[in-house]
């Protein structure tokens, strides 16, 4: 018997769990070498190209950029928690003004027994990327001391995927020139995340 004048309880939404790398087959993790390799050969040709970050004179020494070896546990899947409520923010960069983004979400990840939540912002000139720009305790040795770029890519609605091997520099690591968005405190891991780029050459 229903009581009258009650509405239907509404389930209970559990916040979803952080974010792992997943158990995969071995073929699986080849594949995604052999792409993590054709994405090392992609970013040093554009170093090469007319697009690229670095001054016009150095491109013909540049001796090539570094990564880390490709790590599989630094590759993780899990859900988005969209704020909301989306709204613009100014993000600092690297010049002393401001850039405008969304902020869109929060991204939840376990590594080991800690579990750290990473902004997510979506640029406002490029609304289709998942966009987050953090630091770990690599920053300032063995990776550049601004920070590094990482994206989130979409499987489906509830399932994204973070991996840290397709980290980058910002373009700022290659020629002050350029203005790049500095990592909000909230996305400074205290672990080593050594996967992605490494330290330009031949910078301090």
């Amino acid at each position: 018997m229903v009581a009258s004048g009650c509405a239907r309880r509404e389930a209970a939404h559990a916040p979803a769990p952080p974010a792992a790398p997943e158990t995969v087959q071995p073929q699986t993790i080849a594949m995604w070498r052999s792409q993590f390799d054709q994405q090392k050969a992609q970013w040093n040709a554009l170093f090469l190209g007319d697009d690229s970050p670095l001054p016009e004179a150095r491109r013909a020494s540049f001796p090539g950029q570094g990564f880390y070896p490709f790590a599989p546990e630094w590759r993780f899947v899990g859900d988005l928690a969209r704020n909301r409520q989306v709204t613009g923010i100014e993000v600092p960069d690297t010049k002393g003004r401001e850039q405008v983004y969304w902020d869109y979400g929060r991204f939840p990840l376990r590594v080991g027994d800690r579990v750290d939540t990473l902004r997510v912002y979506r640029p406002s000139e490029h609304p289709e990327q998942y966009f987050i720009a953090f630091t770990d305790s690599t920053t300032g040795g063995e990776t550049y001391g601004g920070g590094r770029y990482a994206h989130l890519d979409s499987l489906d609605i509830h399932r994204f995927v973070l991996d840290f091997n397709q980290a980058y520099n910002p373009y700022c690591a290659y020629d002050t020139l350029w203005a790049c968005p500095l990592p909000p405190r909230a996305n400074a891991l205290p672990y080593a995340v050594r996967a992605g780029m490494t330290k330009p050459p031949g910078h301090p």
